[in-house]
């Protein structure tokens, strides 16, 4: 048990140092995703988060059973913190590994971190650095493949969308709010794009209406970046999970709007608000 224990907790050393250092590495998309979650000083908490999993990822191999407790703590606060996230329906990601997994705030990461905790509860058990046998080794490497595999099918499930799209968003016929550098009258409609740093599905909607969309007419396009300068336009559209897509006449009202990560989607966008143009 003892060698199990401590294999559990290099293990969990990997991963506590990955997600130190991808986001010391992408610090700046860091900052952008916990101000993107509301998180109060983004600027140092995008220094302060990988500084305590890097020491943990070290306590995890010198002192296992007291870093293990300590990481526990550390992933129960976490994932307090990403159901409240879920509640309120965030834009973006989570920035748990800085770039390197980009997508939004989702059940996945509240389930990623179950798993993390389990396996700092066996690294409780450790006491003290020893050096595995390989069925110690192999143990914990298939359990860790089978949770990353568990994973991998729930964010496929998932894939990626954040909240249902019912649940953010202007109401359709509502005077749109503005955008920089945008008048709603230069076109019959504007397709208002949001997008984050850390989304799965933002490139997919960012070349289908950068693409204008083949047959769709007088169509302009307006794409909102997730930034400290567009967090009051997000705010200000009730878009909490990128991306959306929202779709605005040329009065300046709400005509829909909702998730859409290709083309086909926004062309169905722009069939269902043909009817509803002035």
């Amino acid at each position: 048990m003892d060698e199990v224990a401590y294999a559990a907790a290099l293990a969990l050393a990997a991963v506590f140092a990955w997600a130190g250092v991808a986001k010391l590495v992408s610090r700046a998309a860091t900052e952008r995703a916990f101000r993107g979650l509301g998180l109060v000083a983004p600027r140092g908490l995008a220094v302060g988060v990988p500084a305590t999993e890097l020491a943990l990822a070290t306590g995890l191999v010198v002192a296992p059973a007291e870093a293990a407790i300590a990481a526990l703590a550390v992933l129960a606060g976490f994932t307090t913190f990403l159901v409240r996230s879920l509640g309120r329906g965030e834009a973006g990601g989570c920035g748990c590994f800085g770039t390197s997994r980009p997508a939004p705030v989702s059940g996945v990461d509240v389930a990623r971190n179950g798993l993390l905790a389990l396996a700092a509860v066996v690294a409780a058990f450790a006491s003290g650095p020893t050096v595995p046998g390989p069925g110690a080794v192999a143990g914990v490497a298939l359990a860790g493949a089978a949770g990353a595999g568990g994973l991998a099918v729930l964010r496929r499930r998932a894939g990626g969308t954040g909240l249902p799209a019912g649940r953010q968003g202007p109401r359709p016929g509502t005077a749109a709010p503005s955008v920089d550098g945008v008048r709603y009258d230069q076109a019959r409609r504007t397709l208002v794009a949001f997008l984050a740093p850390t989304c799965t599905g933002c490139q997919g909607l960012r070349a289908a209406v950068e693409a204008r969309v083949p047959g769709a007419g007088d169509v302009q396009v307006a794409l909102v970046e997730l930034d400290d300068a567009s967090v009051p336009t997000f705010d200000a559209f009730d878009v909490r999970s990128a991306p959306f897509l929202v779709v605005v006449d040329t009065a300046g009202r709400v005509v829909t709007g909702g998730r859409a990560t290709s083309s086909a989607e926004v062309q169905a966008f722009l069939a269902s608000s043909a009817g509803a143009q002035p």
